[in-house]
């Protein structure tokens, strides 16, 4: 299957090398901005420099291609998405979609015009503890969800483009971490609140902080914390995970993942460690090779536009929730002047 890559730099090279690894891509068409970095791709892997291009609509004029792999950032995702779709080429993104969701509809919007499929990369769905939480949940080893807690801590010095968003955590990471709620618990959100804030050390200009809780389609809740600019490494990029179902607690920290059997009221009878799933492929190498089969095979492939649209609404959902916050004071004035004693003493 015939690629063309869109974004080599950065963290381009991660498509870079999953491209280069698997058997069934073929690599016809690299496009960048920067010469230099389509040139060290070029010397570092092999590649021609008849391949290199200076924009996408260059590219589809020179080589027929299958599929484009789009890894610009994400505030560029649309034009080159909605570009390939219409050239007839399938399309991988990196996630998150857009970073509006006026985008994502435009791309939605341009994958069903064009027939064609738009699969934006979930990566962090692909991991062996991941898949073994969700297959828990499947099995009914907790019974029905009622409440989850995500606490995703950690102190990062990005800086280009994340650096200068209005919600990077929420709108760049929090995707990864939302979508895996839809992937191990099954369900969908329905509703949320929340609040951002940016602490006064904290080197990003947006808030890189956020406290966020869904309801989900059952009426469960999911409590969400989480941090780009903590002070330590509290957790690992998955973050640490508590699901609680009514018959016991699945527990993952730090590549652990433990199940708490609590068939009846609220001391746990059995916990144990479960071991990961195992398998063949991880993150955008298994992305990869699920395009090509399914398109080898007319079949959907997995995190699609018509699926992963319900993982960025929640990315939006929550970034309107923390703009449009209702704040009440906590001691509100009439409460203020009884405890300064200001208030008459009520007449008996």
């Amino acid at each position: 299957m015939r690629f063309i890559q869109v974004g080599v730099g950065g963290f381009g090279g991660t498509w870079v090398r999953a491209l280069k690894n698997n058997r069934q891509a073929k690599v016809v068409g690299m496009v960048d901005v920067n010469p230099q970095a389509m040139q060290k791709v070029c010397e570092e892997n092999g590649y021609d420099a008849s391949i290199c291009f200076p924009t996408l609509k260059q590219a589809l004029k020179s080589v027929e291609a299958d599929v484009a792999v789009v890894v610009t950032p994400p505030v560029h995702h649309r034009a080159p998405v909605v570009e390939a779709l219409g050239a007839g080429l399938h399309v991988i993104s990196e996630k998150p979609m857009a970073e509006s969701m006026a985008d994502c509809k435009a791309m939605l919007c341009a994958a069903r015009k064009a027939k064609r499929h738009y699969v934006v990369s979930q990566n962090y769905r692909y991991a062996g503890d991941m898949y073994a939480m969700a297959d828990l949940v499947k099995k009914g080893r907790i019974g029905e969800i009622g409440q989850v807690k995500i606490d995703f801590y950690k102190g990062v010095g990005f800086g280009g483009f994340r650096a200068d968003m209005a919600y990077p955590l929420l709108v760049d990471m929090s995707i990864h971490h939302f979508d895996l709620i839809r992937f191990i618990t099954g369900l969908d959100a329905v509703s949320v609140r929340g609040q951002a804030w940016n602490p006064k050390w904290s080197h990003f200009k947006g808030d890189c902080s956020s406290s966020i809780c869904f309801t989900m389609e059952n009426d469960a809740r999911v409590l969400y914390n989480g941090s780009w600019c903590a002070k330590g490494d509290y957790c690992d990029w998955n973050g640490n995970w508590q699901i609680e179902g009514s018959k016991g607690t699945i527990r993952y920290e730090k590549g652990v993942v433990t199940l708490d059997q609590v068939p009846k009221g609220y001391g746990v009878k059995k916990s144990a460690v479960v071991p990961p799933r195992k398998l063949r492929r991880i993150g955008q190498d298994y992305v990869l090779d699920n395009v090509i089969k399914s398109l080898s095979k007319g079949e959907r492939p997995l995190t699609d536009v018509y699926d992963n649209i319900y993982s960025v609404a929640m990315v939006f959902g929550a970034v309107k929730a923390v703009k449009g916050e209702r704040r009440i004071k906590v001691i509100d004035p009439a409460l203020q002047q009884l405890i300064d004693g200001k208030t008459a003493a009520r007449r008996t």
